[in-house]
Parts: structure tokens; C-alpha cells; sequence
């Protein structure tokens, strides 16, 4: 997962974050199921507080983007986009 951040944007952090991820799951890159990295080891990896990351993935689990399990992690929602099928009477 390529996230890379932009110190000198007046973009807070926290967002960046939280629109890369949106971009890689809407485009299809990040698919259903896809378990994220916890808080800190991300938070590490970009060289920010884990707060930051846990307000970026705040954001996304209120888009209904994401959902986190305690001991299973974070993973991408299943998309809405997707039809259900009908039912078939018989």
C-alpha cells in the first residue's frame, strides 16, 4: 500500500492519509477484504503519530470505507455498489 505524504501541503495529514486509502479502495486496488495496516505500524512506516492514522481511519469507517474487528484488524467494507442478486420464484 503506496501512501506517500506532502508536509508542505495545507492538507492535514490525517487526510491525506485517509483520501489515499479512499482512492486505492474506490478504484479497486485495495478490494473487499483487504486487511490494512494496524495503526501502528502505518503510523511508523509514514513516520507519524498513530493518532493521525487513527483519525484517518476514523474517517474512512464513517464513509463506511472500512470496518475494524478487535484481533482480525482493519479490512475494507464489502462495496454497496455491488448488486444484490434477485431472488428466483419457482
Amino acid at each position: 500500500m503506496e501512501i506517500t505524504i506532502d508536509r508542505g501541503s495545507r492538507e492535514p495529514i490525517y487526510r491525506q492519509i485517509a483520501r489515499q486509502v479512499r482512492d486505492l479502495i474506490t478504484t479497486g486496488k485495495l478490494p473487499a477484504g483487504f486487511r490494512l495496516p494496524p495503526e501502528r505500524r502505518l503510523a511508523q512506516a509514514l513516520g507519524v503519530s498513530r493518532s493521525t492514522v487513527l483519525i484517518a481511519y476514523q474517517e474512512l469507517r464513517a464513509d463506511a470505507l472500512i470496518e475494524a474487528h478487535v484481533g482480525r484488524g482493519t479490512m475494507v467494507t464489502p462495496s454497496e455498489a455491488t448488486p444484490a442478486q434477485p431472488e428466483v420464484d419457482q
